[in-house]
């Protein structure tokens, strides 16, 4: 039946580690990255398509205003002989600024070709239109320029009564490296600005599910057997939602746990009295009146009802070292030698009828912090579990250890047949007796003894006694948490 039990906790073991789980964290993280991204994105094309605009449209101004300039230099130079030379030293002066690398300038005079920083044959710059496109080599830094397409842009203006024709050329690496300054420049603001959106948005998710992992590690952390409410500790109305659901399912839990405590409890208390009062009824029986076959029925019923108080008595035992768990103090003193002594004196009489006897090797005390109900309940398991399993005559010994050793324990051990680590480990399942089908054992012993050890974080050790040759059980009281 045990093994039975376990597959199906074994099988939801395995169902939930096969189970792929994703973090939060990595979940806002990823959606945060993408939508950063397609943002810094959008945001780089949109603003650089908007500046490409504002960059052609204000180039082509300033190459306008640039040719408005000049030809307003020489219709004054022809109205005003003062003025002659003007445009030269303005040119001159401004050429810096200009950028003969990013323009031309061609000033015509008469159908002359007055002025010009373009080393092109004077027929081939009177026969430049106002308006339209040209090839020619350009220089950009310190390297000749020459590609297929259309090099140069035209932008003109002319005078008919003054006889004068500008013609300013843009050359279109300009708009080419300007347009990838600003794609460039938008580009790396919107990496910086995307990377610190990047960061603060990820601090801002680690405070959001810091929470959650703090609230997580508080309920990991709480007993088995813990049945008051949860602290989360937090103001995240989504966390306080489950805080209060949870609290709620452990109030319904620990109803349900106490109502069948109380029920087995009674129903163990209730069964008593019927049973002491069949056995007393097979006791009163004159067994010298009755035959042989009846003798022998009314051993087997005080046999059965003699199973039937132990297991009532172990059920109760139980279901007080559950509920003493949940619920009692584990700060009270507790005299280890006191509680052997008091056990001992229980079994001695049913050990010396076997012409056995029992040892307890101890100092005159052994004081530790602990519940007192629930070690007494544990030894006194154990050392009921020695007795019923001792070799004829029963020889035990018990022994505490503690004074100035820094882990008191206490060890029992017996001559009985033993038990090897496997059985003694399937000896902690609830009803389990090891195969046997006959024998006044009820398999709760070494349950409720491992259960008051899991509780209490007390270590359980098996071994073979030495000198008595049986099974040899330690107690140890380190308390430590992996025990």
């Amino acid at each position: 039946m045990p093994e039975q039990e376990k597959m199906p906790e074994e099988e939801k073991m395995l169902e939930a580690s096969s189970r792929k789980t994703v973090s939060i964290r990595d979940i806002l993280y990823r959606r945060l990255n993408i939508y950063l991204a397609a943002g810094w994105v959008i945001a780089t094309l949109l603003t650089g398509l908007a500046g490409t605009q504002y960059f052609n449209e204000g180039l082509r101004g300033r190459v306008i205003h640039l040719v408005n300039i000049i030809m307003a230099f020489e219709t004054a130079r022809e109205q005003d002989a003062g003025s002659v030379g003007r445009i030269d030293n303005f040119l001159s002066d401004q050429m810096d600024d200009i950028g003969v690398n990013d323009y031309f300038i061609v000033v015509i005079l008469d159908n002359a070709v007055r002025y010009s920083t373009i080393d092109l044959p004077s027929e081939q710059l009177l026969a430049l239109p106002l308006h339209g496109e040209m090839s020619y080599p350009s220089s950009f830094l310190g390297y000749e320029w020459s590609v297929p397409f259309i090099d140069w842009r035209l932008y003109g203006v002319e005078d008919p009564d003054q006889r004068v024709r500008v013609i300013v050329g843009l050359w279109k690496g300009e708009v080419f490296f300007g347009i990838l300054t600003i794609t460039l420049f938008v580009f790396a603001v919107g990496l910086i600005v995307g990377a610190v959106s990047l960061l603060l948005a990820r601090r801002v998710v680690a405070q959001v599910v810091h929470p959650l992992e703090d609230s997580a590690t508080a309920v990991l952390q709480r007993k088995e057997n813990e049945m008051t409410p949860i602290r989360l500790n937090t103001r995240l109305r989504e966390l306080t939602q489950i805080e209060d659901a949870l609290n709620d399912l452990i109030a319904r839990l620990d109803a349900t746990v106490r109502r069948e405590r109380h029920f087995i409890a009674n129903a163990a208390h209730e069964l008593r009295t019927p049973l002491a009062a069949v056995r007393a009824q097979a006791e009163a029986v004159d067994r010298q009146a009755v035959t042989p076959q009846i003798r022998g029925q009314i051993d087997g019923m005080l046999d059965a009802t003699d199973r039937a108080s132990r297991l009532i008595a172990q059920l109760l035992q139980l279901a007080r070292s559950e509920a003493v768990a949940s619920d009692a103090s584990d700060a009270e003193p507790i005299d280890l030698v006191a509680i052997a002594r008091d056990l001992i004196a229980q079994f001695t009489p049913e050990i010396l009828e076997s012409r056995g006897d029992i040892e307890l090797f101890a100092p005159d005390a052994v004081t530790l912090p602990g519940n007192r109900e629930l070690v007494y309940a544990l030894l006194r398991n154990l050392l009921e579990n020695a007795v019923k399993y001792a070799g004829t005559p029963k020889h035990i010994v018990v022994t505490v250890a503690g004074g100035q050793n820094p882990d008191p324990s206490i060890c029992i051990e017996d001559n009985g047949p033993g038990m090897s680590e496997a059985n003694f480990q399937k000896a902690f399942a609830k009803f389990e007796r090891l195969g046997r089908k006959s024998g006044d054992g009820a398999g709760l012993g070494l349950s409720i003894v491992h259960d008051i050890a899991k509780r209490q974080k007390l270590r359980l050790m098996r071994d073979q006694s030495p000198q008595l040759g049986g099974l040899k059980v330690t107690v140890s009281f380190t308390r430590s948490p992996s025990a």
